[in-house]
């Protein structure tokens, strides 16, 4: 019995020391990002006065930057390709609780997904796993049942194989990311084939999923608690705009929020040169784009 302990006691140094060895790859993982705005927005280092949320829609198509020279506000964008509402609840609550809030912020929608199930858009887990030194990271990755609650007491259970690298990750070629935070989609890169949409499509209400609902109206209500001006914001689609989305929203939301859509008469919209894809500006189309969210802004201060 004495030795069966002593074994047992050996064992446990050695794996306690094993598993405080993979604490290198943990601290190094946010170090070999490109994109730090997460860790950024834990270490409260972005206070801002307009902060720009959203999936592909907002970090490609609206440009933080350009907003603040046209409006004389401070300007950042945390929206995150392929990423869902639920995915900007979390961001919204990490933003007020470890910077000053805002006081708008523009939520760029996607249409017509923003309540229907889309398996391009998730809960971008991917995004937290480097940062998954920081305790706040790694309880949300507990709840999201990405890690077990092992990973309190031990490394091993916070890692995973791609942290076991010391090569630094790399953008997708056609994204560029920006000190605002944008990442706008080069022009060069664009599909040059693209045929304008003229058809309207009807607006699938039944498709909607109550979850998403739920957190989009969860979403608004800490923003009025806040006292944080919401503005959805509704890029082009290289189609002919539906507003069934929009009202679905207007139907949903508290008066004191304001809408923006596109300038749907500007024939710009309707030329493929302004466009990535079907459903994404490039950067020559982004200014534009902004430019009208810029002006908007500012007649509505």
């Amino acid at each position: 019995m004495k030795k069966f302990l002593i074994r047992i006691l050996i064992f446990g140094v050695i794996f306690f020391t094993v598993d405080k060895l993979f604490y290198v790859f943990l601290v190094t993982a946010p170090e070999l990002e490109t994109d730090k705005r997460l860790e950024q927005l834990i270490q409260g280092k972005i206070n801002k006065e307009i902060i720009v949320m959203g999936s592909s829609r907002g970090a490609d198509n609206i440009i933080a930057g350009q907003i603040e020279k046209e409006t004389g506000k401070s300007a950042y964008n945390i929206s995150y390709i392929g990423s869902n509402i639920q995915f900007h609840v979390f961001l919204l609550k990490t933003l007020l609780k470890y910077n000053k809030k805002p006081e708008i912020i523009i939520l760029s929608v996607d249409n017509p997904y923003e309540f229907i199930d889309e398996k391009t858009l998730t809960f971008r887990v991917d995004r937290l796993h480097p940062l998954v030194k920081y305790n706040y990271i790694n309880q949300e990755l507990i709840n999201q049942n990405d890690r077990s609650r092992l990973s309190w007491f031990f490394c091993l259970a916070r890692i995973n194989k791609s942290y076991l690298t010391f090569t630094k990750k790399k953008l997708a070629k056609e994204n560029t990311l920006l000190p605002c935070g944008s990442m706008p989609l080069k022009e060069e890169l664009s599909k040059r084939d693209l045929i304008f949409n003229a058809e309207k499509e009807s607006y699938p209400i039944e498709k909607e999923l109550e979850s998403k609902r739920k957190e989009f109206l969860e979403f608004q209500d800490i923003c009025k608690q806040s006292k944080i001006k919401i503005i959805y914001c509704f890029a082009p689609n290289f189609r002919t705009y539906d507003p069934a989305l929009e009202n679905r929203i207007k139907s949903m939301t508290h008066s004191d929020n304001a809408f923006f859509v596109y300038d749907t008469a500007d024939m710009r919209y309707k030329n493929n040169s302004y466009f990535y894809d079907q459903s994404h500006l490039n950067i020559k189309g982004a200014k534009i784009f902004t430019a009208e969210l810029s002006k908007f802004i500012n007649l509505n201060k």
